[in-house]
This record gives C-alpha cells, sequence and structure tokens, in this order.
C-alpha cells in the first residue's frame, strides 16, 4: 500500500482551515440574517469570495504535491511545496478580509501558481 505521509499531514492542515473559513461566513450570515448570496454586505461577500478561492485553489495544488509525492519527489520538495501553499493561501484570505486590493493578494497568488508550475513541471519531468 502506498501512503502519502507529508501530504495528508497538509491535507488535514487544509481541511480544519476550510472548516474554519466555512463557519466564518456562517457566522456573519446568523449575525446578518442573509441566508443566500451576499445581501450587499461587504465583511459578507469578502468572506464569500475568500472561502470560494480557497476551494477554487487548493484541491488542484494538493492533488500536484499528492502525485509528486507518491512519484518520489523529496520530502523537502514535498514539504516545501506545501508550506509554499499553507502560506499563500493564509496571505490571500488574511488579504481579501483586511483589504482586497494590496499587493499581498498578488503574493498569495504568485505562490499558489509556483506549486502548481513547480509540481506540474516536475511531474512532467518524471513521467515524459
Amino acid at each position: 500500500m502506498t501512503t502519502l505521509p507529508i501530504t495528508s499531514v497538509y491535507v488535514a492542515v487544509f481541511g480544519l482551515l476550510f472548516m474554519l473559513f466555512t463557519i466564518r461566513v456562517g457566522l456573519v450570515r446568523m449575525r446578518t440574517g442573509i441566508s443566500f448570496m451576499d445581501g450587499g454586505n461587504e465583511i459578507l461577500l469578502r468572506r464569500i469570495r475568500a472561502h470560494g478561492n480557497f476551494i477554487e485553489t487548493v484541491p488542484l495544488a494538493l492533488a500536484l504535491i499528492a502525485l509528486t509525492e507518491i512519484n518520489g519527489a523529496s520530502a523537502i520538495f514535498v514539504h516545501g511545496m506545501a508550506a509554499t501553499l499553507l502560506i499563500a493561501r493564509l496571505i490571500h484570505y488574511v488579504t481579501l478580509q483586511v483589504k482586497p486590493l494590496a499587493l499581498t493578494r498578488a503574493v498569495g497568488m504568485l505562490g499558489t501558481f509556483a506549486v502548481y508550475l513547480s509540481c506540474a513541471g516536475w511531474l512532467l519531468s518524471k513521467t515524459v
């Protein structure tokens, strides 16, 4: 049986973050009584988008990281990619909450793209 000990830890951490981000959306919904869409509430809109962007970007990155680990990438590479993703997604999430147009939002996305490119490149170099 093949295991993914490194990726598994990070998937668990991202799962907990996803729950936290979901709860943060729900709390604003409860406080405002807005049960659908954002109702024009900027705080709710920011939380919805940060949550949505997280779910739009993290699964593919984790799949790429898992595939590098299962295909023999070094532990340093796998940890580096997963830690980069974690830091990038936290920077992006916090920026959307505080100041959506700040440069750190782009830093978060660039970090995520770096993980996509690095893992995809590694996989292509090993399998093609």
